[in-house]
């Protein structure tokens, strides 16, 4: 599993340069163009809340502006991987083709269902991964105040939030190989590091954006770079788990023929 984990991590270096092998740049231009999309209303919600607090003399600004930071960070995440399913089944099918030399038919009712399920997949794995959190903060909440178990407990929330993040960017992969939703969800109990590994680098992104925010960059912009540098992350990580999986379906496929011989 620790062999995993570690293999996860260290296949985003390999994404990266793939990314400049396959030249996929527009992919990464349609990425940029929705995220534009998606981020405005927020920032737009930003500037409405200074003004309504310039209007009203008693209105707590920093209460309200602390409540939408935690709720945004919290479900950042999973939201990402949504709004930008139909980008990321496009290069994970285009990533797929290339390693695999197959040429295959564009098809837009096989991206819709490919969106249907990447959105399926997300919403699944978030509700999982709150229940999780929600189970450990009360065991936490229950034991004694030991520093100890309480270290334990954060670390098993961040693998629990590693996991599903990396259990959603790995099963654009395996959609490109037409494994059914319980095949998916099968794969990754049973290779539970690459999940981890995949997710984890994911998970420090955003962890990293919400801890430093509005730190490194200005105020106004930190929507829009956190944002992009969470979705970035996201896509080289989709890449990666393409990778992964046509290594492990080209071991699959030599296991099989010599165990046929």
């Amino acid at each position: 599993m620790l062999s995993d984990i570690i293999k996860g991590i260290i296949h985003y270096e390999t994404a990266i340069r793939y990314f400049f092998i396959f030249r996929l740049y527009k992919y990464l231009l349609l990425l940029i163009i929705l995220l534009i999309i998606f981020a405005f209303p927020v920032v737009i919600f930003d500037y409405l809340i200074h003004l309504v607090a310039g209007l009203i003399p008693y209105f707590n600004v920093q209460k309200y502006t602390l409540l939408t930071v935690n709720i945004v960070a919290s479900i950042s995440g999973f939201f990402l991987l949504l709004i930008l399913s139909p980008v990321f089944s496009l290069v994970s099918e285009e990533v797929g083709k290339r390693l695999s030399g197959q040429i295959y038919r564009f098809s837009p009712v096989q991206l819709i269902k490919d969106i249907v399920r990447g959105i399926k997949i997300s919403l699944r794995n978030m509700f999982y991964q709150y229940l999780g959190i929600a189970f450990v903060s009360i065991v936490l909440y229950v034991l004694p105040e030991m520093k100890i178990i309480h270290l334990t407990g954060n670390f098993l929330i961040i693998l629990i939030t590693a996991y599903f993040y990396g259990f959603s960017i790995l099963d654009y992969a395996m959609e490109n190989y037409r494994m059914s939703y319980r095949a998916s969800v099968q794969f990754v109990r049973k290779n539970p590091g690459l999940a981890i590994g995949l997710g984890m680098v994911y998970y420090l992104i955003i962890s990293f954006n919400t801890i430093f925010e509005g730190q490194l960059v200005s105020e106004h912009f930190y929507v829009y770079w956190s944002a992009f540098s969470e979705a970035f992350v996201a896509f080289i990580g989709v890449i990666a788990a393409s990778i992964l999986m046509s290594k492990y379906k080209q071991n699959e496929a030599i296991l099989q023929s010599n165990t046929a011989s």
